[in-house]
């Protein structure tokens, strides 16, 4: 269950995520990590140990993006 405060914010990372990073994005409150690079063995268990999904080399094909169909001017 989605709590109300929860939200969704992305990032990209191209140039992977280390163990510093992996501490900055565990402080910040995230509850899930998605990278276009690798993400090392240490940081994967930086957020696998703080609770936090992560997948990495994701491809922006591999994102399906669902919009509204709006009419124009609206």
């Amino acid at each position: 269950m989605v709590d109300k405060d929860d939200y969704l914010e992305v990032k990209v990372y191209s140039g992977g995520i280390y163990p510093g990073k992996a501490q900055q994005i565990v402080d910040q409150g995230v509850k899930g990590v998605i990278s276009g690079g690798k993400i090392s063995d240490n940081a994967k268990k930086i957020f696998d140990d703080s609770g936090i999904w992560h997948r990495d080399n994701v491809e922006p094909g591999d994102l399906e993006q669902e919009s509204p169909d709006l009419e124009e001017g609206e």
